[in-house]
């Protein structure tokens, strides 16, 4: 009798520890599952974050050469204004 029992406790003793490592690998599974799509997830964010960067980037480029332009014509008025002067003041 005592030996059937050892038995049984021998055999819950395994049936634990088993169903404790199948728990433990489904977890580590939905784990690796919940890592990849959150990776998924930020690398579009990441690609959608890099092309309005880009485009705001393009756009201010632009702005700029433009603001260098206007500064240029301006720079070349105020030289155009100084020689008139310089002339008027030598006359």
């Amino acid at each position: 009798m005592k030996q059937i029992k050892f038995l049984i406790a021998i055999a819950l003793v395994s049936v634990i520890a088993i169903s404790c490592k199948e728990t433990k690998k489904e977890d580590v599974k939905d784990a690796v599952e919940a890592v990849e799509a959150v990776t998924e997830e930020a690398t579009e964010k990441a690609t959608e974050v890099k092309e309005e960067v880009e485009v705001v980037v393009d756009s201010l480029a632009t702005k700029v050469e433009e603001g260098v332009e206007e500064a240029k014509e301006v720079v070349e008025e105020v030289k155009e204004g100084v020689d008139a002067v310089k002339d008027a003041i030598k006359n």
